[in-house]
């Protein structure tokens, strides 16, 4: 992938993915659970990206508890490639954590930062636009991936593009970025046109971002760099150098803050699955076929996933979703299903922790 060498990716797996419960757990979340195919979501996200590179520059963050899980369902990563966190700090520390190693060993690589939970339809496409991205990068920008709309989505991030790039040609720079604008401004977006889902995919060189990340979160920078310089960054150092880190993404830390970022518009279909609805539309669209354990009678519109063992059986039921897993089921209307969050609240409120 360039001059500067084969690309190293990060990919970040240390989400709890509250609001697909029952299903995604404290024991383990999301991320590695199979929920539109047969891999797992770790899995699909090492798959579409293994082209770009080979399986000794992949490095994977997560947390400290999950980092057998990791090297169980990623067995050719390096197990020196998986990066335990004490403790959840967001993305900059996350991303800077295996950042800061590559740097130190290949300041002009080329890296590709992607979450483990991203759905994305056509993995050869992806791979091309991260090719744009690396040929910005290789000019010396930050470059992020933003997604053309497809709808008014208010629950997504978005980018604001401003000039084109000359190299290449088919990058802008980087306006601003945007929180969840709720559906009145997200619909306004749309129409205007010039705006983009911010999918969170970053794709710099390895030194250029330890430099931002000096400018812009000094106590970042100066933490992980010296875990990737200590010959046992484990134990009691990694846990007295997390003490010290913010809890700051990578959007509100650097790239909110950088002005020479590059967005790539990304023609591909994607998601976030930041809840069943997600779910739910992309199955609608794409399978998985309907469950054998599920028999619908005068029903239409539901998304039923059966992981109990026991049969499901729906009459006259319409736009639902329900998940049926060995120690608890969920029945909601696909509308309210981003309030799954508020379920686990009082769950924890009720003691119920062991459901959580």
């Amino acid at each position: 992938m360039g001059a500067s060498g084969l690309a190293h990716v990060v990919i970040m797996a240390g989400g709890v993915g509250t609001r697909l419960w029952p299903v995604s757990r404290r024991s383990q979340p999301k991320q590695f659970h199979a929920l539109l195919t047969s891999r797992t979501m770790l899995e699909e996200t090492y798959d579409r990206v293994l082209p770009l590179t080979s399986p000794e520059r992949i490095w994977v963050v997560t947390s400290a508890e999950f980092v057998a899980l990791v090297r169980a369902q990623l067995p050719d990563v390096p197990a020196a490639n998986v990066l335990g966190e004490p403790v959840g700090r967001s993305s900059a520390p996350a991303a800077a954590l295996a950042v800061a190693r590559i740097a130190l060993a290949e300041p002009a690589a080329s890296v590709l930062v992607t979450p483990a939970d991203s759905y994305l339809l056509d993995a050869a496409a992806y791979r091309d636009y991260v090719s744009v991205a690396l040929q910005a990068a290789q000019a010396g920008a930050i470059a992020v991936l933003g997604v053309i709309p497809t709808s008014a989505n208010p629950n997504y991030g978005y980018i604001k593009r401003g000039t084109r790039l000359e190299k290449p040609d088919s990058a802008y720079q980087v306006e601003r970025f945007i929180e969840k604008p709720g559906p009145q401004r997200a619909a306004q977006f749309l129409a205007d046109g010039g705006y983009y889902w911010n999918m969170g995919h970053f794709v710099f060189r390895a030194g250029l971002f330890m430099r931002k990340c000096e400018q812009y979160l000094p106590e970042v920078a100066q933490g992980v760099r010296r875990l990737a310089e200590a010959d046992d960054p484990t134990g009691a150092l990694l846990a007295e150098v997390y003490a010290t880190l913010p809890t700051i993404s990578l959007d509100h830390g650097i790239a909110e803050k950088e002005p020479d970022l590059a967005v790539i518009p990304v023609a591909v279909e994607w998601s976030d699955l930041g809840n069943w609805q997600a779910v739910k539309e992309i199955s609608r669209r794409h399978g998985p076929p309907p469950s054998p354990d599920h028999i619908a009678i005068d029903s239409a519109d539901c998304y039923v996933m059966a992981r109990s063992g026991r049969l499901v059986v729906t009459i006259g039921v319409e736009g639902y979703v329900i998940v049926d897993t060995p120690d608890a089921l969920l029945v909601v209307r696909e509308d309210e299903s981003a309030k799954v969050r508020e379920v686990l609240e009082e769950i924890e409120k009720r003691g119920k922790e062991g459901y959580l």
